[in-house]
């Protein structure tokens, strides 16, 4: 298994290398939050909405090349908002210094995935490496199950695939998708001594084999700049 630790704002927690706590990571929207939000809760980032109620989402993710965050953990994923809240990416781990995938849907999170192929090239002391792009697709229902693959190339130099699922999330119609990139905490009072310096993008975001636009909702000591289908994030604090 892969080690645990907590899930931020709105889903992850800066704690959390691979647990799931439904309100941990920025950016996960809680009933009293407005959908225009000027900041995020347990945490700062930017998040893009993706006005689009279907079934597969397929983007490249630019991995920051040089990352800076102190008194709380970096996340950037995707997923999906409405009946079910979902959060699916990667969050950075200061031991190892790779990007890792986590995952969250509903209730259920990072310690009930089972990975159907490349994890022990991408978990433990492995990961995602800096500075290279990771081509991730989220499939929200197949057969009753929520499956991501993401395919990129290891800190060790492996280029390959990860696959990981949550069963039995029966997920049905939503609202829209998202795109975030966030710093996270455990509680609000954290939040001020967050420091945070990195860049990443989402490019090519298609949806069930559609271009989608992204629109800008929050910038939380973020900059986001929609050129197409893609959206390109700093967070700086």
């Amino acid at each position: 298994m892969m080690m645990k630790k907590g899930i931020l704002a709105g889903v992850l927690t800066s704690a959390v290398l691979f647990g799931a706590c439904a309100a941990d990571i920025p950016g996960v929207i809680s009933p009293n939050t407005a959908e225009a939000a000027s900041q995020l809760s347990k945490g700062i980032g930017g998040r893009a909405y993706l006005n689009s109620t279907g079934s597969v989402l397929v983007t490249k993710i630019q991995l920051p090349s040089s990352i800076q965050v102190s008194n709380g953990t970096a996340y950037i994923y995707s997923g999906f908002t409405g009946g079910t809240e979902a959060d699916i990416g990667l969050q950075y781990s200061e031991t190892y210094h790779v990007w890792k995938p986590i995952m969250k849907v509903g209730s259920k999170g990072q310690s009930q995935v089972r990975y159907l192929e490349g994890e022990s090239q991408f978990t433990y002391t492995k990961g995602f490496r800096p500075g290279s792009t990771v081509q991730l697709t989220i499939y929200k229902n197949m057969n009753g199950n929520t499956r991501a693959t993401y395919w990129g190339t290891n800190n060790d130099g492996y280029t390959g695939r990860i696959i990981s699922e949550l069963a039995q999330t029966n997920v049905g119609s939503i609202t829209k998708w998202k795109a975030l990139a966030t710093v996270a905490v455990t509680s609000e009072d954290q939040r001020p001594y967050i420091k945070s310096n990195f860049s990443t993008a989402f490019t090519n975001i298609t949806i069930d084999n559609k271009a989608v636009t992204p629109v800008i909702d929050t910038q939380d000591f973020a900059k986001l700049t929609v050129s197409g289908s893609s959206v390109s994030m700093s967070v700086v604090k």
